[in-house]
């Protein structure tokens, strides 16, 4: 009888969430914005890897120009005995700014910064997987972090 009453509650609950209304306010069905442009200074190469991660939306309400100037430095952290680099400091920075088309106004102006270290590996090629597979995940996360501020701005 137990088990009866706690899926009665689930469903219940699971109902009336579902009845609600409830849409998550960061979703991209709720995306009030559209990149158009984006212009790019810098590392090219990491500025463009971070400019499609903006897809566009159809119907958008605001039109905005993205301007990313991008730099990255990798610095040797540690080295071993011999004098051989064993570990990697790779410092990723991006200077966003978000201009609206229609009046050429600056929505917002931000610096990103990203961190990381890793460890040399035998192969060179693994080092450099690494190293790729580091500065990815940092530009996914400084990618959501600008859509995120941009679905706060124009819900």
């Amino acid at each position: 009888m137990k088990i009866f009453k706690k899926i009665f509650f689930i469903v219940l609950v699971l109902s009336f969430l579902q009845g609600c209304g409830y849409q998550p306010l960061l979703s991209s069905k709720n995306q009030k914005f559209n990149i158009v442009n984006v212009n790019i200074y810098g590392d090219k190469k990491l500025a463009r890897t971070l400019g499609n991660y903006f897809t566009e939306i159809e119907n958008a309400d605001n039109n905005l120009i993205l301007e990313i100037t991008a730099d990255k430095k990798k610095l040797v952290s540690n080295k071993t005995s011999i004098g051989a680099s064993s570990e990697y400091t790779v410092t990723i920075n991006f200077n966003i700014k978000v201009i609206s088309e229609a009046d050429n106004k600056v929505i917002f102006t931000q610096n990103f910064n990203n961190t990381s270290s890793f460890k040399t590996s035998k192969v060179h090629l693994d080092t450099l997987r690494r190293e790729n597979k580091i500065v990815d995940n940092s530009i996914k996360n400084i990618a959501e972090q600008i859509l995120k501020r941009l679905n706060v701005i124009f819900y």
